[in-house]
C-alpha cells in the first residue's frame, strides 16, 4: 500500500470493547476486529483461526471473559487483547492475523507499511 487507509474515527474504539470495521484490502472487502487495550488500538482480520469463522455472533457483537479477553462465538476459542494470541481453546497457541494500524488521536488508519497477503 502506498499510503495509509482511514478506518474510523479514533474516539470509536473504546478501552476494553471490540468493534467490527470493513475496509478494503488488495483489492477484497476484509472484515477487521479492532479495541483498544492499554490505551492502544489492535486490529485483526476478523476469522478465527481454528475453522476460518468470523469471530462474532452477529454484525458488532463480539462475546468477552471475564477478563477482558475475545472468546470466538462459534468453537468459544479465547485470544487475549493485546497481540491476539489464542490462550485457550481448539486453536490454542495461534493467533489472529495483525493488522498494522497507526493512531494519531484522531483518526484509526491501516499503517502504510502493511503487506498484503491475507489470503
Amino acid at each position: 500500500m502506498g499510503s495509509s487507509k482511514f478506518l474510523c474515527r479514533s474516539e470509536k474504539i473504546t478501552e476494553g470493547e471490540f468493534i467490527e470495521l470493513d475496509t478494503e484490502i488488495d483489492g477484497q472487502l476484509r472484515f477487521l476486529v479492532a479495541t483498544r487495550h492499554d490505551d492502544r488500538v489492535r486490529a485483526w482480520i476478523n476469522v478465527c483461526p481454528h475453522q476460518g469463522r468470523p469471530l462474532n455472533w452477529a454484525p458488532n457483537q463480539f462475546l468477552k471473559d471475564e477478563h477482558g479477553n475475545l472468546v470466538c462465538a462459534a468453537h468459544g476459542a479465547v485470544f487475549e487483547p493485546d497481540a491476539g494470541h489464542c490462550i485457550s481453546g481448539p486453536c490454542q497457541n495461534s493467533a489472529l492475523t495483525a493488522v498494522p494500524i497507526e493512531d494519531d488521536g484522531h483518526e484509526i488508519r491501516i499503517s502504510s507499511t502493511m503487506n498484503s497477503g491475507f489470503d
